[in-house]
């Protein structure tokens, strides 16, 4: 949904959504978000804040994520909260700039158009750990053969997976 932040009155607008399991498109065919298992819910609220418009909005959604050891899908509780600046002025980009803690959550336009989606999404990219395992016990795959250890055992040993470091 496109948002003409110029129409934002100064006490600002609150906006819901119900977002279905098949608006999640993953970028790539690696992309440790696979898709939602149930529907997104999310509610953002936009009001102006000196020259930013500031956007606070809380997400809540069920996920389908890609487990880092044993590639295998998952299901992730997610509920946040989130609070960013948007500045409408284009950033020009030249020189170096110093970051202050205040700039860390804000973000720059061209035009006066916000797509939620994408805050939405940025959102959700965000607040995924940094690595997402299916449970504490996964075992991984073997690095030898590649099968999931958490499903099967294999005959590889720590001689087979020197020696494939060592024909490399």
């Amino acid at each position: 949904m496109k948002i003409d932040l110029t129409k934002i009155p100064s006490e600002g607008k609150k906006f819901n959504f119900m977002l279905p399991v098949g608006w999640w498109m993953p970028d790539s065919e690696g992309d440790r978000i696979v898709g939602l298992e149930r529907p997104l819910s999310a509610s953002i609220t936009i009001y102006p804040a000196g020259k930013h418009m500031v956007v606070e909005g809380t997400i809540s959604a069920r996920l389908v994520l890609r487990c880092d050891r044993c590639l295998e899908e998952f299901g992730w509780d997610l509920s946040e909260e989130f609070r960013i600046s948007i500045s409408l002025s284009q950033f020009s980009g030249e020189g170096e700039v110093e970051l202050l803690e205040e700039n860390l959550n804000l973000d720059f336009m061209n035009g006066v158009l916000l797509d939620s989606d994408q805050i939405l999404k940025e959102q959700l990219i965000l607040q995924i750990p940094m690595k997402t395992v299916c449970s504490p016990e996964c075992k991984g795959l073997c690095p030898v053969c590649g099968c999931n250890l958490n499903f099967s055992t294999c005959s590889c040993t720590a001689t087979d997976l020197n020696l494939v470091f060592r024909n490399q």
